[in-house]
Order: structure tokens, then sequence, then C-alpha cells
């Protein structure tokens, strides 16, 4: 069955790369920073539903994303478990999640978090949610921030009709954060990690 799922995913990802290619001249920037190996969290901006197909179209290995119940929880929740999505409660403790999503960097694979926790309306970049602080303190994975640009002129939040324009991923070097926050608690260390990994996802948007 992982066979089949791999060989599903895989076609769907060439598609996903012709046609952004065609459509979108899609483009990477800094894609050797990536590890091919070991446990690792790619954080990026989130200005467009686009972004995660976009995101894993360039990123040479399978990410599972976490995902909000709001569009994990419908139709499409058949598709999104076989992408590996990983459904994040709204409200609650999220056990379940934080249990899937540090299961994935345990067995050395790829969570890809957007830290802003929503798609932004207005193509700025919104405050980190620290949840993404609380992967990284817990699994000392390291983080590949990336700054997805042109989604958001391509399909903003609330469009229905995707514009044809340029798309473009420039990713930075991995980050690792064994000594941020040293002598704090791990509330105040998970908002400081938090913070980092915004501000190393803001400095890749100039």
């Amino acid at each position: 069955m992982s066979i089949l799922n791999e060989c599903f995913f895989l076609i769907l990802k060439l598609l996903g790369i012709v046609l952004l290619k065609a459509i979108y001249r899609i483009e990477s920037v800094n894609k050797d920073y990536i590890p091919r190996t070991g446990p690792l969290i790619v954080a990026a901006n989130h200005f467009s539903y686009m972004d995660p197909i976009v995101l894993q179209a360039m990123f040479p290995r399978r990410i599972s994303f976490l995902m909000t119940e709001l569009y994990y929880e419908g139709k499409l929740k058949w598709f999104f478990k076989l992408l590996h999505c990983i459904c994040v409660q709204q409200s609650g403790p999220n056990t379940s999640s934080i249990r899937e999503g540090l299961g994935v960097l345990k067995k050395k694979g790829v969570l890809g978090i957007f830290p802003e926790g929503g798609v932004s309306k207005e193509g700025i970049l919104q405050p980190g949610n620290p949840g993404i602080g609380f992967f990284v303190l817990k699994s000392g994975a390291p983080v590949v921030p990336a700054f997805i640009a042109g989604t958001y002129e391509a399909l903003p939040k609330g469009a229905k009709i995707p514009k044809k324009t340029k798309i473009k991923i420039h990713f930075g070097l991995p980050v690792t954060f064994e000594s941020v926050g040293i002598g704090k608690d791990d509330r105040e260390r998970v908002v400081e990690i938090t913070n980092e990994i915004m501000r190393q996802i803001k400095n890749l948007s100039v």
C-alpha cells in the first residue's frame, strides 16, 4: 500500500511541476540548502491556498503538512489522508496532531508548517503561531525557512479565478535552536524560537 501511495504522490508532484512551470514559470532559489536526509521542518509564509502545492512541487523531499480541520474535515478528507496531511483542531490540546507531527520527525521525515496559522488576507507576513516553536523544542529538528513570492498575486484569499504570474520560492539555510533561550522556561523558549523563525522567513522576502 505504501508503494502505491508513493507512486500516487510522485505522479501528482510531476503533474504539479509541469503545470506550475508552464503557467507560472515557477522556480526556486537555494534549493541546495535543503538537507536530503534526516528530520526536518520547513516553515514558510502563507499568502495563498496555492502555497502547499507550490512548496511541495519545488521541495526535493515529501512533506507532511499540518492542516487545519476547517479544510481537512470535508469531502476531500480521503485525499488529504493520502497526501499524509496532519489534521489540526481549531481548539483543544491537539494531542493527536502533536503526536503525529513528532512521529514524522522521529522517522526522519519532513514536517511542513505555515507558522502564521492561516492564509494572510493582505499578503503581508503575520505573527507566528507558537506551535512551530513547540515542535522545534520537542524534536530538536532543524528548520528550513522559505518565502513564497507570487502566489498572493496569482490567487489571494477569496479569489476564485487564478491569475497568470511569476512564482518563486526562496529557501534559507537550515537553522537549529539549541542555544535559543537557554536559562529560560519552555514557554519563553518557544516564543523566542517562533519569533526567530518568522524573522528568518521575513529576511528571505527582501
